[in-house]
Parts: C-alpha cells; structure tokens; sequence
C-alpha cells in the first residue's frame, strides 16, 4: 500500500513538471503570424546599438532556456525510468526529483536575469511601451484559447 502511494505521488510529480516545461515552451517570445520580434524592435524605436544587443541576448537567453528545458527533459526521462521499476523506493528517485525542481528554480533565475537584461538594453519608455506590447500580446493568446489555458 505504501509503495502503491509513493508511486502515485511520484507519478504526479512527473506530471507537474512535464506541465511546467510544456508551459515554459509555450511562452516567450516567438516569431509567429504577428512579426514577434520584428514588430517590437520597429514598435519601440530601437536605436541599432540597442537593435544588436537586443538580439544578442535574446539569442543567449534561448540557448540557455533550451539548455535548462533539455536538462529537465532528461532528468524526467531518468525519473520516469525509475519510476518504471516496482521496486523502487521514494529515496531512490528523490535526488532526481529534486534535481528537477532545481532546473525549474535556473528557469525562474535565468527569466529573472532574462527582464533585468532588457531593462538595461531599453530606456525606460521603451520598457514600459514593451510591457505594454507584451501585456496586449498575452490577453490576445488568452483570448484565442478561450479562456481554457489561462496562466
């Protein structure tokens, strides 16, 4: 009965942080139907000193959340495999559990990092007018989902 629910348990920790890193891939700044990254650096005036560090470290951001998205995904495949074994124990895959929520904590870190970046790139006026884009491109995703995948 007790290995019965630590299995379950385990089984629901894959699944918040399989959803976690679903999540993570959806968001940011990709270039879809609308110009993404294009429409911003012409919406916001970008002077090209600015243009160039701009796109350098959205390039450096994408490397490492691509980093950190492949280290998780890894990791959930090692826990899964564990999990797949009926004799394992919750000690066994706890190191692995929480190397996972370690690599979620860098995400948040490198996100964090990610604004702050940006935030020296732009003058103030251009953070809030970028906010403001962002902010309108959110409700129009939340809207297009029907309010089903609201985050």
């Amino acid at each position: 009965m007790k290995n019965t629910r630590s299995m379950i348990i385990a089984a629901a920790l894959v699944l918040v942080a399989s959803g976690a890193v679903w999540a993570q891939q959806e968001g940011g700044m990709k270039q879809r139907g609308g110009g993404g990254k294009d429409k911003i650096i012409k919406e916001l005036n970008l002077t090209a000193e600015q243009e160039k560090k701009f796109e350098a470290n959205r390039k450096a951001q994408q490397e490492q959340m691509t980093a950190l998205r492949e280290a998780i995904k890894a990791k959930q495949a090692q826990l899964q495999g564990a999990l797949n074994n009926p004799a394992v124990t919750r000690a066994q895959v706890e190191p692995v559990a929480n190397e996972i929520k370690a690599l979620h904590a860098k995400i948040v870190d490198h996100r964090l990092d990610g604004i702050f970046a940006v935030k020296e790139i732009l003058t103030p006026e251009q953070f809030a007018k970028m906010q403001q884009m962002m902010g309108e491109h959110k409700d129009k995703k939340e809207g297009r989902s029907g309010g089903w995948h609201k985050r």
